[in-house]
């Protein structure tokens, strides 16, 4: 009776605890009432990722025939499921680009997703079943995307596929997809690797130094040293909103104002201040709005011009402590308390100290405790910017801008510490992008984290990754990494 209660139970909550949209799929088994597998859609994401499938007999929903060259990249951040994915639909050219995944067909519109422009590159949309042969997907210019129903076409029965693949291994733990270069990489000696990684992650410190030379040469020193640091702020999906605002508020614009109002200048022309006074309340968000907001209508028609559109910046999907007001706050944070910073991160390098400590000692009485303009406050405190975050803006803002200068200023002594600091660093916690070009160069998972205990080897990695994976849109076939391997191995011997 127990079991039967638990089971009962199960399914009730499994129906209730999910939208439609997202609700998992019970599939029951045809001999008794048990039901046995609660199929969602990270499970069609494996089947797809794995190529789960007759290969040689899928087709299209309206039946043509289709060619899986590379399933593409799993996307772990938000927009479609697969990304730089290349296919072939009945004898037109090959197409690179995104797909998506889904339970049902109409779960495309469910999920808004023809009228997202985040899914304009989505060549492919892949489901479990066809609930509904109308529903077929279609762009945001009304355009029928095509279509592919993984059920009639799976290499195994749905239960046995589901006992196979274990969830929870997806998709960084799982060691069959690596390209070809992972058997390459086996023929190299572990010191040729590491050469082959520093010098790959020395020419991704070099492309940075190139970069901040456009931009010095383009504006000033301190104009592309700060525009450097906001758009870092930005993270991966604020980067563009940050560089526009430190475009629209350049720096020297900024200290002709008052230190006290720089977080009104900031938050206003960024937008997130309200147009009218705000309703006050006794909370010290509210309080912290008010006050911004008492200081930044009397200076607003100043720059009335330079105000960014709302639009300009992405605030949901985005992990609380990396919530664009956060980093605007850690900004006005920095402007404030360090007004000679690049100064100062210039004299740590020159020194031999660490000048990421000076982005991890950044307090704000606010800021600490509040994700959001507005929000409610949190119960402990937490770093403005966090261990990891501070090595990063070091990496890619610090050091290389330091080198740029002092090529430009011909400084051989502080252009050598600055690279040698760049070669020095230990390496940062992996991300997801990192995780992903391990994942595709190396073949042994279990092997990766040695290449990774360096900053410059992981950014070797991602150099490699973007020169070659990225780039490439074969799947593979014609990709010239694995030759260069080669070459690198008859070099080394």
């Amino acid at each position: 009776m127990a079991a039967r209660h638990y089971t009962e139970l199960r399914d009730l909550l499994l129906r209730q605890a999910y939208s439609h949209d997202d609700a998992p799929v019970v599939v029951r088994d045809a001999g008794s009432h048990y039901v046995p597998l609660p199929i969602t859609e990270r499970l069609v994401h494996c089947l797809w990722y794995d190529q789960r499938v007759r290969a040689t007999a899928l087709q299209t929903s309206d039946g043509q025939p289709l060619r899986v060259i590379f399933p593409g990249w799993w996307n772990l951040e938000a927009g479609p499921d697969f990304r730089h994915a290349t296919i072939q639909i009945g004898t037109a050219p090959e197409r690179t680009g995104d797909v998506e995944i889904h339970l049902r067909a109409a779960d495309w519109f469910h999920h808004g997703h023809d009228r997202d422009p985040a899914y304009d590159n989505v060549i492919l949309h892949v489901v479990l079943w066809e609930d509904d042969p109308l529903a077929t997907p279609v762009t945001r210019a009304g355009e029928p995307l095509p279509q592919l129903i993984l059920q009639p076409f799976l290499d195994a029965p749905l239960e046995q596929l589901y006992d196979e693949i274990d969830l929870d291994a997806y998709p960084h733990n799982v060691g069959n997809h690596a390209g070809p270069c992972g058997a390459l990489f086996q023929k190299l000696t572990a010191a040729a690797i590491g050469r082959l990684l520093d010098s790959a992650g020395d020419e991704r410190f070099a492309g940075k130094v190139r970069k901040f030379i456009r931009w010095i040469r383009a504006t000033d020193a301190e104009q592309a040293f700060y525009t450097g640091w906001m758009e870092a702020l930005g993270y991966k999906n604020n980067k563009a909103a940050f560089r526009k605002l430190a475009q629209q508020l350049p720096v020297a614009s900024l200290r002709q104002a008052a230190p006290s109002a720089l977080p009104s200048v900031l938050f206003g022309v960024a937008n997130f201040l309200p147009t009218a006074a705000p309703v006050a309340r006794d909370t010290a968000g509210q309080r912290y709005v008010k006050r911004l907001w008492n200081t930044w209508w009397k200076l607003r028609p100043d720059y009335e011009p330079h105000i960014l559109p709302r639009d300009a910046w992405r605030l949901h999907g985005i992990r609380p402590a990396n919530h664009p007001h956060r980093r605007l706050g850690a900004a006005a944070a920095l402007l404030q308390q360090h007004p000679a910073l690049l100064d100062e991160l210039t004299g740590a390098v020159q020194t031999g100290g660490d000048p990421a400590t000076l982005f991890r000692q950044l307090r704000d009485e606010y800021w600490s405790r509040h994700f959001t303009l507005g929000g409610r406050t949190q119960a402990a405190a937490t770093d403005l910017i966090g261990a990891a975050r501070a090595q990063e803006l070091v990496t890619n803002v610090v050091l290389p801008f330091l080198a740029a200068r002092a090529e430009l200023d011909g400084d051989s002594a502080l252009r050598a510490k600055a690279r040698a600091a760049d070669a020095a660093m230990a390496g940062a916690p992996v991300n997801s992008l990192l995780r992903l070009a391990c994942q595709q160069l190396f073949d042994t998972p279990a092997a990766v984290p040695r290449w990774l205990k360096t900053n410059r080897h992981q950014q070797g990695v991602l150099q490699i990754f973007q020169d070659f994976c990225v780039n490439d849109k074969s799947g593979c076939r014609a990709c010239r990494f694995p030759e260069m391997i080669q070459r690198w191995a008859d070099a080394a011997l």
